[in-house]
């Protein structure tokens, strides 16, 4: 790509009313070169030319039959807020444990028909966010005036910026929102993480009311152990500290997790009856004060959002699958129950 200080990579934009056949030759991009460096004496050489489109396009089902598609085969879209591998690797981390799962006979294969109830929604959102950013420089590019058509315009409309009038001051206002507003490509922490998931792979009978979107569900996430949601990151250490570690690397590693604290002594009692009913595996972590795991800085205990003697379980893939408020009765049935559901037996 690029090579310092001597393989460069040059991007060139169609003028709008370019065909989209158009194929530029070398001697038009050495000449392109030439004047955006501005010497023609320096020797270039081009090595290739690709054309890219942007792509405004995902697939309306991610799989048909046992052929499962991911990744750039089902969303396409610019570079912008760097969702392009991100989305790919989760398309991944979403399918992996399902085929897993059903590969081995111990989920129904029912459970594959959520990868594109999930994932499809989101590879949307991607889409859509992704083309939105790009759009979202047009202003800057106004307020710099790189949008007019000569060079004579596009330097009067630059000199702006430096004027001591009302139209300069307007001016650099003017740009200056524009590039805040960029914070919804670079500081879009909502449009990574506000994902959530509704499926017969989590389980959602009597979780009460789904907790609501930021006020700006682009750049702000809150996190929640509401089934369906991503699990929450908290610091963890032990009671003799030693290396910190968070709730994610805990869970995941292609099995589930179940989060308990003070009084969840049944739920992994319960744990390892299902492990032994179903075959699957069940990592089971107490956190709380003088147990297995303590919150370092308490947030834990307080983005659990069950009681102490309650329960979190969290799907292979780091997705909150289902949790109890509290300590039921029959905590194995319950379990057990939940399970079937998720794993479609």
């Amino acid at each position: 790509m690029v090579k310092p200080w001597y393989e460069w990579l040059v991007i060139m934009m169609y003028k709008p009313t370019c065909p989209a056949e158009f194929m530029p030759s070398i001697e038009q991009v050495k000449a392109q070169v030439h004047a955006v460096i501005g010497d023609e004496s320096i020797p270039v050489d081009i090595q290739r030319i690709d054309k890219w489109i942007i792509n405004e396009t995902v697939a309306k089902v991610y799989s048909k039959g046992n052929i499962f598609c991911l990744g750039d085969a089902v969303h396409r879209h610019p570079p912008m807020n760097g969702l392009g591998s991100n989305t790919c690797i989760q398309d991944a981390a979403n399918l992996a444990w399902k085929l897993n799962l059903v590969e081995k006979c111990l989920a129904g294969k029912s459970l594959l028909n959520t990868y594109t109830i999930e994932r499809q929604p989101v590879g949307a959102g991607v889409v859509e966010r992704a083309n939105s950013s790009l759009r979202e420089h047009v202003p800057i590019f106004n307020s710099l005036g790189f949008l007019k058509p000569s060079l004579e315009e596009r330097k009067s409309e630059l000199a702006l910026l430096q004027q001591s009038s009302e139209q300069g001051r307007a001016r650099r206002h003017q740009l200056m929102d524009a590039i805040d507003y960029t914070a919804h490509e670079f500081l879009a922490l909502g449009s990574d993480m506000n994902q959530r998931y509704r499926s017969t792979a989590i389980y959602l009978t009597d979780a009460g009311e789904e907790p609501p979107l930021p006020s700006d569900p682009t750049l702000y996430h809150e996190p929640h152990t509401f089934p369906g949601h991503r699990l929450p990151h908290a610091w963890l250490n032990t009671a003799i500290p030693q290396e910190q570690l968070s709730t994610l690397d805990l869970a995941g590693k292609g099995r589930f997790a179940l989060f308990i604290g003070h009084g969840g002594e049944s739920w992994q009692e319960a744990a390892r009856e299902v492990e032994e009913a179903l075959k699957i595996q069940i990592a089971v972590y107490a956190i709380g004060y003088g147990l297995e795991y303590e919150a370092v800085y308490n947030d834990w205990y307080r983005l659990r959002e069950v009681e102490e003697d309650g329960c979190v379980l969290v799907r292979p893939d780091n997705f909150v699958a289902w949790r109890s408020k509290s300590l039921v009765a029959d905590p194995a049935a319950i379990l057990k129950g939940v399970f079937k559901s998720i794993l479609s037996l």
